[in-house]
């Protein structure tokens, strides 16, 4: 028999599938002998370097609210580091105001999905897609509306999967009002060309929908170089959301930070959000992500190495 306190929440919230990935860490936790494969992260405990950034914040008193959208000099710190990977963004090095510090890279997505889809709309999802993401349309209200990827052998190379943009077109709505593209995508390894963005960037601007770009592993590449991104071909007044982390390339998964890139013209609405769901992301993290971007490049590079050899 359900539950009386199941039947009196909101459909938004009982709807959500549980998270098989989740199940799966807690079935396998702390036993003994078990190599854990279950989520995207690493080995390497977080390195003393940055953990030392945290520890001095603390012992001098950095454990009060803080700035909603990130304390000025992570904001900047990004931006410098956006920069020297991406270049300059339209003739101007990147803008600390486009940049958001949010509770990990998941609280960027809620944020983002929160902005642009709600009870009505809906999210396409190229897929297999990492759960989450339909986990969180699906929370903000919308319906997420899964496009099938294609999975075949092209120019003699092998099997791969591709996105199919006839399909990707077919799925489009008057109720449609975001894409959110994973690209290197997780679990397909799915990488888009300069071409696929470019395309898929034209089919958003035809129909003035979102563009929710997870742009996560885009440094992690067997070649070394960082993976094509919507950087590269858009406009400023292109409608791109952009998550980001410090979980991956600097072994931070734990702490929980990462930022949401926006148009500065949204600063207000991301504010109040970030505001009436976490109330910022705590001092001691930011100042141990400053460490992370500024001085962290040897530790991906190594991570890196041991990832694609």
């Amino acid at each position: 028999m359900k539950s009386q306190f199941l039947e009196n929440l909101r459909h938004e919230a009982v709807g959500i599938p549980e998270s098989g990935i989740v199940a799966i860490m807690n079935r396998g936790r702390n036993r003994q002998g078990l190599i854990p494969l279950w989520v995207g992260e690493g080995d390497m405990p977080t390195p003393d370097f940055i953990c030392d950034a945290a520890k001095r914040a603390l012992s001098e008193g950095e454990t009060f609210y803080t700035y909603q959208r990130g304390i000025p000099e992570l904001r900047q710190e990004i931006a410098a580091y956006m920069t020297k990977i991406y270049g300059d963004f339209h003739g101007e090095h990147f803008s600390p105001e486009r940049f958001f510090v949010t509770i990990g890279g998941m609280h960027a997505l809620q944020i983002a999905f929160r902005m642009v889809a709600g009870n009505g709309n809906e999210v396409l999802v190229p897929s297999p897609a990492w759960p989450n993401f339909t986990a969180s349309i699906t929370s903000s209200g919308a319906k997420p509306v899964q496009v099938p990827m294609i999975f075949e052998e092209r120019h003699g190379a092998p099997s791969n999967w591709y996105l199919d943009f006839a399909a990707l077109r077919a799925a489009i709505t008057p109720n449609t009002r975001a894409i959110i593209i994973n690209s290197p995508s997780n679990p397909t390894g799915w990488t888009a060309t300069r071409e696929d963005l470019m395309s898929i960037l034209a089919l958003a601007r035809e129909h003035g929908i979102w563009i929710i770009a997870d742009e996560i592993y885009g440094r992690i590449t067997y070649d070394g170089a960082r993976a094509p991104s919507f950087h590269d071909v858009m406009e400023p007044d292109d409608l791109i959301l952009f998550a980001q982390t410090l979980s991956k390339n600097w072994a931070m998964t734990g702490w929980r930070v990462g930022w949401l890139e926006a148009p500065a013209e949204l600063g207000h609405v991301i504010e109040n959000l970030v505001q009436f769901t976490t109330s910022g992301v705590p001092v001691s993290a930011q100042r141990a992500a400053i460490v992370a971007l500024r001085h962290g490049e040897e530790l991906f590079q190594s991570q890196l190495r041991r990832w694609t050899y």
